[in-house]
Order: structure tokens, then C-alpha cells, then sequence
């Protein structure tokens, strides 16, 4: 499956200018609404074979990708190749005697195995708005030197994604609860917690935790923000997911309630979540079982 966006415009500027500014990639991709940082350029004499190191920030953690430029006719066309990620075509026609029609189109490639969906996602996530905000802020760009559209636009997105699930475990209420009111537990072996600064009430307690997503580090801070002994708690990530861990009376033991959710702010960030969420899904799983089996294998459990 291939998605494309196309996007247009007239630069009042020369067809040569305009090529000009896009021979030097560093001048497109700092073009994109937002910030991002631009490394390891090599331009080559001919064009083709020009490369930059493009970055940008994804969930508050840099995130990389190298484009090369495949194909370049000079005052005509440009074609970059990103290394994980879309082609980007640079498209040049005059127009009105002294003036260039740039049309820019973004292809990307959603290709099997499914794995390999996430990651693009995480360092090309290109919508609309971002390509339409490039395109214009070339314009202005190549026109008077600045920036039109500044900032990157977020479409917001309304739908909250939930993972939930939960265990019976053959143990008292408040002994669970004591055990897994621990970050390190609740969070599992993978995610490593540090800087644990607990409060007697329980509200207002944080921790710094980093974990992978796709071989990525990523780190944020949690705050737990309800706190009610012997029945549940509730942790907000400075990402944005927020965590609630629930214990309730059943059949003389406990019931073990985990719960994560999370508001995306745009349908690429959503598409992201999702994958996640069901990537996750089996480790998740694995640790409701051993939270189970340490429990049940403390003195006091039945």
C-alpha cells in the first residue's frame, strides 16, 4: 500500500532560484513547520548522491533519518529517498514568464513484514498539514527569506485507545496492593524506574522510567495522581498515557485490574498507539502472571 500527498504552489521567483534552494537539502527540511536540526550534509556536484542527516522530535525524543537524492534534473526535478521512509519528488514548471510551479509529492511505501509499519511511522510521520507547510514555507522562504507557517500544527484527535486486563490471584487485597503500588512492578521488567520519590499519601509520588518501543529509548516522568490504599491508583506519564492499577475482593482472593490510556493528537500518532498497544499485548499478558506468581508466593497468600 502506498500513500501519497501532493501539494502546490507559485513561487514568485525564477524556475534556476528556486532549484537552486532545493539543491540544498538542508533548506527543505528546516522549511518544515516546527523545529528540527540538519547534520552530516554532502552535496554532490552533480546532485545526485547529496545526502543530509534530518531530526526531529517524536514523543519528546529525537528521532533520525537520512535523505539521499536518487534522482535530479537540473531545474526540473529532484527526487530524495529517505532511509526509513517516504520518496519526496520536487517538481519545477515556469509559470507566468518569471514565476515556478513547485509541486511536491510524498510517497511512502507501506510494505510487509507489519513490524516494520511503526517504524516508519515513528520517523517519517508526514501528514497533510506538514507537507502543505513545507511547501508554503519554501515559498515564503525562497520569496522574502521567512518563515510563513512557524509552528507544526497538531489535528487533534478525540478517540482514546485502551489496553486493559486483569488477573485472579490467590492472596489478600492489601497484600497485593502493597506489592504492586511499586513502580518497578506494575511496570515489569522492561522498563527500568529510577529517582522513586515517594510521598505517605501515596498522590504526588514520582519516578523517572525509560523503556524500548521498537529497539527506541524513550524516557518521561510519572506521577501518581489518585491514590486510594487497598483499591487502586492511578499514574500519569508526561508522554501522555495514563496508567490505573485496581484491586478488588474476589472469591477470598484478589481481582487485578491494569488499565493504560492514551489520547493520541493526530491520526499518525493514533496509527502508532495502536500497533504499540497490540505489539504489547502478549508481554503485558506475561507480566499480570508474574505479578500473580510473586504473590501468591509471599507468606500470607493462600
Amino acid at each position: 500500500m502506498t500513500r501519497n500527498i501532493l501539494q502546490s504552489t507559485v513561487i514568485n521567483a525564477p524556475v534556476d532560484t528556486v532549484f537552486t534552494f532545493l539543491s540544498d537539502p538542508t533548506n527543505w527540511m528546516k522549511a518544515f513547520p516546527g523545529d528540527s536540526d540538519v547534520t552530516q550534509l554532502d552535496i554532490k556536484p552533480d546532485g545526485v548522491g547529496t545526502s543530509a542527516r534530518w531530526s526531529a522530535k517524536t514523543w519528546g525524543v529525537p528521532m533520525h533519518v537520512t535523505h539521499e537524492y536518487r534522482d535530479v534534473v537540473p531545474n526540473k526535478r529532484i527526487v530524495s529517498k529517505a532511509s526509513v521512509g517516504p520518496v519526496i519528488t520536487f517538481s519545477l514548471e515556469p509559470v507566468n514568464g518569471s514565476g515556478t510551479e513547485l509541486t511536491v509529492e510524498s510517497a511512502l511505501e507501506i510494505a510487509a513484514p507489519v513490524v516494520r509499519v511503526p517504524a516508519q511511522a515513528l520517523f517519517v510521520r508526514l501528514t497533510e498539514d506538514d507537507i502543505q507547510g513545507m511547501v508554503a514555507n519554501v515559498k515564503s522562504l525562497v520569496e522574502t527569506g521567512k518563515k510563513t507557517v512557524p509552528e507544526a500544527s497538531e489535528a487533534k484527535f478525540s478517540q482514546t485507545l485502551t489496553w486493559r486486563d486483569s488477573i485472579t490471584i490467590a492472596a489478600p487485597v492489601s497484600q497485593v496492593f502493597d506489592l504492586v503500588r511499586d513502580p518497578a512492578v506494575w511496570l515489569g521488567p522492561d522498563v527500568q524506574v529510577s529517582d522513586l520519590k515517594t510521598t505517605p499519601e501515596g498522590v504526588g509520588t514520582t519516578f523517572q522510567v525509560v523503556w524500548k518501543v521498537l529497539g527506541i529509548p524513550l524516557k518521561t516522568t510519572h506521577e501518581y495522581t489518585e491514590f486510594v490504599q487497598d483499591h487502586h491508583f492511578t499514574s500519569k506519564a508526561a508522554l501522555g498515557p495514563v496508567f490505573k492499577v485496581e484491586v478488588t475482593p474476589e472469591d477470598g482472593g484478589t481481582r487485578l485490574n491494569m488499565r493504560s490510556d492514551v489520547v493520541p493528537r493526530n491520526m499518525a500518532d493514533a496509527a502508532v498507539d495502536a500497533l504499540v498497544i497490540k505489539m504489547s499485548e502478549r508481554s503485558q499478558a506475561e507480566l499480570l502472571a508474574s505479578i500473580k506468581a510473586r504473590a501468591e508466593a509471599q507468606p500470607g497468600a493462600r
